[in-house]
């Protein structure tokens, strides 16, 4: 793959390059090899999300994959490479003039490469270069209401700089290119070029207030669907020891390139609260940190704003998620979602023949238990339901499934924000 040996001569680059810069007498680069492997096992009830015709289907998953470190007092940079190989097999018979359930059988690739280099006490530059091969929807838009499983390329690439004026201010410029184009005959290939700017105040080491502008443009390639997007959203988080709130509100607009197709603006808003213990160390936001799941943790956050990909609808959505680990043995975790997707100019027939603009509320829920053999191995058994209300006819769905995963060294952090992980947080 370009993209693995583009990164690969980068972190090459950036040790033999950046690596003298730093002072002999401080500490030795610090080198990091860590394999990762996941393995699994699905069955679900209703494979294409179909309101009719349901399709049992088993998936078996091998996700074999490594991490490279380095790491200097100035420099660190780190490649994470997945491979994702998918089996599909039909629980009972093959439905009469249906595909072949083995024809979406696919090796997928998830490639996360991230670099920071601090020059000076107070500037850190970044490079940051995500790609996934994969069927889900949801690499591509969060949001994603979309029950397509065609098989599509979608890299990200983003340079940043974040500065330090002094201990209270903070300032960040991120540029972040899109490509996502799919393998077989598709109009909806598309580019998206977003700037994102944050000034950041820290009154204090436990609250912080961000003001974010994005700009951002995407481009299809075939369809007359070209827009332009502009936000403003006003940041406020305060961390207490075990706990953390956010809320985030702003505006957002979006204009599109053909006068046929009205422009749109809402109202943006995100409020989550965090809690977690142990808790997380003291100290103030940096932007771009991840969260990491602590041994007891909830999370429950609200939201509202446009989806980024295809037809456009505002979506309100609710997030829960809460877990515990027993005895340092046992995890167990309930997660899911419920969301509402107005459409915005959608229409379609209800079933009974009316003629309205389409909308959606999509529920899912999963428990799961696992099962920690030692610290960086467990293997996990998870039950869930997914569930689809819409007023057009054909749109609805129920799907039910269970999957049986075991995992050795698996890191959140590989994915890049490609990841099931990435929908919640």
């Amino acid at each position: 793959m370009r993209f693995i040996r583009i990164a690969i001569i980068a972190l090459f680059a950036s040790a033999c390059l950046l690596g003298p810069a730093v002072d002999p007498s401080s500490a030795e680069p610090k080198f990091k090899i860590k394999p990762m492997v996941t393995v699994g096992a699905r069955t679900e009830t209703n494979f294409f999300n179909t309101e009719d015709n349901e399709r049992e289907v088993y998936t078996f998953l091998a996700q074999p994959g490594i991490m490279l470190g380095m790491e200097t007092p100035k420099l660190k940079a780190t490649l994470h490479y997945t491979l994702e190989a998918y089996k599909y097999k039909d629980a009972g018979d093959e439905p009469e003039d249906a595909p072949d359930i083995s024809d979406y059988d696919y090796m997928g690739h998830l490639a996360n490469f991230e670099l920071r280099y601090r020059p000076a006490t107070r500037l850190t530059l970044g490079l940051d270069d995500a790609f996934y091969r994969t069927r889900y929807p949801t690499a591509y838009d969060r949001l994603s209401d979309s029950i397509e499983l065609d098989k599509y390329n979608i890299n990200r690439f983003t340079p940043l700089v974040f500065y330090d004026f002094e201990n209270r201010f903070s300032a960040g410029l991120r540029y972040r290119r899109t490509d996502l184009w799919y393998e077989d005959a598709n109009p909806n290939d598309s580019v998206e070029h977003r700037i994102i700017g944050n000034v950041l105040y820290n009154p204090n080491r436990t609250s912080t207030l961000d003001l974010e502008l994005q700009h951002w443009w995407l481009d299809y390639d075939n369809i007359p669907d070209d827009y332009t997007s502009d936000q403003i959203k006003l940041i406020y988080q305060k961390r207490y020891k075990y706990f953390a709130f956010d809320a985030g509100v702003g505006y957002h607009t979006r204009d599109y390139d053909d006068p046929s197709i009205e422009d749109g603006d809402t109202i943006a808003y995100k409020i989550s609260i965090l809690g977690q213990n142990p808790p997380p160390p003291e100290g103030k936001r940096h932007l771009g940190d991840r969260f990491v799941r602590a041994r007891t943790h909830g999370y429950l956050a609200f939201e509202r704003n446009f989806n980024n990909y295809g037809a456009d609808y505002i979506a309100h959505r609710l997030t829960a998620d809460v877990g515990h680990v027993f005895w340092g043995k046992i995890q167990a975790r309930i997660k899911g979602y419920y969301q509402m997707s107005a459409y915005e100019t959608t229409r379609g027939r209800t079933p009974a023949g009316d003629i309205v603009t389409r909308d959606d509320d999509t529920i899912y829920i999963a428990g799961s238990l696992g099962y920690l053999i030692t610290e960086r191995m467990d293997i996990t058994f998870t039950a869930g339901m997914e569930d689809r209300d819409s007023n057009i006819a054909g749109g609805s769905y129920d799907n039910e499934f269970m999957m049986l995963m075991y995992n050795f060294n698996f890191d959140f952090a590989s994915r890049g924000g490609y990841t099931e992980e990435g929908i919640y947080y």
